[in-house]
């Protein structure tokens, strides 16, 4: 079965429901200060099996608020005004990645497209159930999602640490980036260091001359706002200087 018609139906479905879908297979809806996205496709490897009609969908689901996309992009981006439409906070670069682990779930199927409905209905019950389940838990044992971020650090350093810089808590944020599990080491944009500043803001800052990870920003920008150094386009491409590193 091709993922096209999967999509197609989705988009039908989720539209019933006050959700949207993408040919991306993206599922998000903005609901008040919360933005939920869920990725969902058939696994690859055990999309379906007629002996036993059932297919495998793997699921990759999320929430954040929504201001985290627009807080994480000002740090990376200062002085580039996106406007953040809900496509763009669930799958863009600009985006601030939440997913909790990948989750496979096995649902009735008869590999026929006419089953395609009630396999998204099945899907999107999944995950309403998957949502309220989670709810259930945060008002229990966290009393906000802020203080299950933070209490879960290990496994999401990203928006632990986003929390502690809406706080005010930049030796914290700091302390959070730096954790093994801390996302988009990987995610870099070009840069070209021309000027002898430039050119020295780099050689402390980046671990490429020619690159500046996403990573490499957020981490800086917690040391600047810890030695009171204004975080401009140039510090964010380039990085901070030996004395505004040392709070000199």
């Amino acid at each position: 079965m091709g993922k096209d018609k999967l999509y197609e139906t989705m988009k039908v479905v989720a539209k019933q429901r006050k959700m949207k879908a993408s040919p991306q297979h993206d599922l998000y809806k903005k609901d008040g200060l919360y933005f939920y996205h869920a990725f969902y496709a058939f696994d690859f490897f055990h999309p379906y099996e007629e002996e036993t009609g059932l297919a495998t969908i793997i699921l990759d689901i999320s929430v954040k608020y929504c201001r985290f996309d627009e807080l994480r992009w000002g740090i990376l981006q200062p002085e580039n005004d996106l406007k953040f439409t809900d496509r763009v906070r669930a799958n863009s670069i600009a985006a601030c990645k939440a997913s909790f682990p990948r989750k496979k779930a096995c649902f009735q199927y008869d590999g026929s497209e006419n089953g395609l409905s009630q396999l998204c209905e099945d899907i999107l019950d999944y995950l309403v159930n998957f949502y309220r389940d989670f709810w259930s838990v945060i008002n229990r044992d966290y009393g906000t999602l802020e203080e299950y971020y933070i209490a879960n650090i290990e496994e999401n350093p990203l928006l632990a640490g986003l929390v502690y810089i809406e706080r005010g808590q930049f030796q914290d944020a700091e302390k959070c980036f730096r954790l093994p599990n801390m996302s988009c080491k990987n995610s870099s944009t070009p840069i070209s260091p021309v000027t002898e500043e430039q050119l020295a803001r780099v050689s402390v800052s980046c671990k490429h001359p020619n690159f500046r990870s996403d990573y490499e920003r957020l981490l800086d920008y917690t040391i600047a706002m810890q030695h009171g150094v204004k975080w401009t386009k140039e510090t964010a491409d380039y990085g901070l200087l030996p004395e505004e590193r040392q709070g000199k």
